[in-house]
């Protein structure tokens, strides 16, 4: 049922399900009807239960050899390594691409050194192989590339006649055109030629089935017999890393993934990921979602202002010194992204405020700084629901990124932009594109978008929260936290369960570091339960909250654990609220 608008002039609606599922599932698996109907929601039945609760990636191996390429890449490496051929790397910037690349070199060290690798300058080069990395990559004598989370539409580069004698293998996850650039080989669930199950994997988790398949290839033909066979799951906490940062599906490999990595994160086996957690002041155990958002932004932040090939090398590195040094630069690098972000998503809010009419949002701007853009587009296209475009302009010439919305595949509008010469370049994901323009297009680029949108129906714009289920404050408490705990972790196709309360009652707020809103409350059987509204201490919500004696609510919440309480007790995350009569 929907409801009406709320403090955040969002409409709450409760997801559909299957009553009877519910029922079925929670007979036949003895857990609580509100436990089972969480896990219904999520396509949790009595066949994948088991796994989805215990999900041993021993028991649920993808098949390498299931993707075009592999065989032929497998094969093309191995002679490199028996070579002893000088082999190159690029990948992309982001956590992606620099998971991906320490987990490829971590790997081929164990059988060569003869490897170099680079990144290229996100603020000046842009992304994907370019004409100075690949003449670098000739002078210094590779005789075969990789390219990691890149390369799938880098035809003009890959396809120069200048670079065919470097044998290059693709391995990505972006979505192609219908044309492939002419390399060795490209390993891609998500090329048009494409059918696998493997459409959901990050670029690291395509780059690990590389790797599986190639130490299997080596395992058959028993050669490097005086080699200690490389221990793949040892890499799966980078795995998980990349995974949890590209914000990929969660399905059943991707879970498994990083759910074993989350353990080897927590271990703190890997220095370099233990020690951005140790910056980031994290004094608790953290969660995937905790690892999204303090450690993901971090090693993200190096390309963004910065030296693009940091992360990679922090990623890579044993020497602790190193390790200690560039984690440090990268908190560093992180605080300053902040404030350089914060201006231009101001500024931008000021355009969109002066035309709000639109479907879509197009803000642009003269020197705005390229590394953030995509953190400003994510931001307005959340705060809007609408796919949103941020494009700087330098010398006539704009970059931009864009982030969209559900069941609006932005990649294909790009497409489209491109094939029709409106753009020089662009690409991306259903939900994260970049794009590269003249400023004399931009006339013919807003018509094209403004005919595209305007036949869109209007109710997929509307700001929907969607909630899981009703719950009363009387249902929380430890065990409920420990059912929650079964569920982890969470991320995108897994999201963390949201409850819609109505019978709490509030006994007193409070103002904490002068951003967010502690709220303590009691419910029907007079135990005490703290909530929390974050970042929320001077806007309209407030107002309403901190006046509680005279106003009555609904709360919209998530339920975590206290991580600033020594003893592991319930708290109440507020993501939004409405008035009662």
């Amino acid at each position: 049922m929907i409801l009406h608008k709320s403090l955040s002039k969002n409409i709450w609606e409760e997801k559909k399900f299957n009553e009877n599922q519910v029922i079925k599932l929670s007979q036949k698996k003895l857990i609580s009807e509100i436990f089972s109907k969480l896990l219904v929601l999520r396509k949790i039945n009595e066949v994948n239960y088991d796994f989805f609760i215990n999900p041993d990636i021993l028991s649920n191996l993808p098949n390498p050899f299931d993707l075009i390429d592999m065989e032929k890449s497998i094969i093309r490496c191995i002679q490199a390594l028996s070579n002893n051929e000088k082999i190159g790397i690029i990948s992309d910037y982001d956590v992606d691409g620099s998971t991906s690349v320490s987990i490829l070199v971590k790997f081929l060290n164990n059988f060569t050194s003869n490897i170099v690798y680079t990144v290229p300058n996100r603020l000046t080069e842009g992304y994907g192989p370019n004409s100075r990395i690949m003449n670098e990559m000739l002078n210094d004598n590779v005789t075969l590339l990789f390219t990691l989370d890149c390369g799938t539409s880098a035809f003009n580069i890959l396809d120069h006649p200048d670079f065919k004698k470097i044998d290059v293998i693709v391995i990505d996850h972006h979505l192609s055109e219908q044309k492939l650039p002419k390399v060795h080989s490209i390993i891609n669930p998500n090329r048009f030629d494409e059918n696998n199950n493997y459409r959901n994997f990050a670029a690291v988790g395509v780059t690990f089935l590389f790797l599986m398949g190639l130490r299997k290839k080596i395992r058959e033909l028993n050669i490097f017999k005086n080699i200690k066979e490389p221990n793949l799951t040892s890499l799966l906490d980078l795995v998980a890393l990349g995974t949890i940062c590209d914000v990929v599906e969660f399905d059943d490999y991707n879970r498994s993934f990083v759910k074993k990595g989350m353990e080897i994160i927590i271990s703190r086996k890997n220095k370099s990921i233990s020690k951005i957690i140790d910056n980031s002041k994290i004094n608790f155990t953290p969660s995937a979602k905790d690892i999204g958002y303090f450690v993901g932004p971090q090693i993200n932040a190096a390309s963004r202002i910065d030296d693009s090939s940091l992360a990679s090398k922090l990623l890579i590195s044993n020497d602790e010194i190193e390790i200690e040094t560039i984690s440090r630069k990268l908190f560093l690098i992180n605080e300053k992204r902040k404030i350089i972000e914060k201006k231009i998503f101001e500024e931008a809010i000021n355009q969109i405020n002066e035309n709000d009419n639109n479907k879509y949002i197009i803000v642009y701007n003269d020197n705005w700084h390229q590394g953030v853009l995509g953190i400003v587009a994510s931001k307005i296209a959340s705060i809007y629901n609408k796919p949103t475009l941020v494009i700087s302009f330098i010398n006539e010439i704009g970059i931009g990124s864009g982030r969209s919305i559900h069941n609006i595949d932005l990649a294909s509008i790009i497409i489209e932009l491109k094939n029709n010469d409106l753009i020089d370049d662009g690409g991306g994901h259903k939900m994260a594109v970049g794009l590269k323009l003249k400023k004399n297009k931009l006339n013919e680029i807003i018509n094209f978008l403004e005919k595209k949108f305007s036949c869109l129906n209007n109710n997929l714009f509307n700001k929907i929260k969607y909630y899981d289920s009703e719950l009363s404050g009387n249902q929380i408490n430890n065990d409920f936290l420990q059912m929650l705990d079964l569920m982890e972790p969470f991320g995108k196709g897994n999201e963390e369960p949201i409850f819609l309360i109505r019978d709490l009652i509030i006994e007193s707020t409070k103002i904490i570091k002068d951003q967010h809103i502690l709220v303590f409350f009691k419910n029907d059987l007079g135990l005490s339960l703290k909530g929390i509204l974050f970042n929320s201490a001077k806007t309209e919500i407030s107002e309403y909250l901190l006046k509680y004696k005279i106003y009555k609510f609904e709360f919209l919440c998530s339920i975590k654990k206290d991580n600033y309480n020594k003893n592991e007790i319930p708290q109440i995350h507020i993501l939004d609220l409405k008035l009662i009569n």
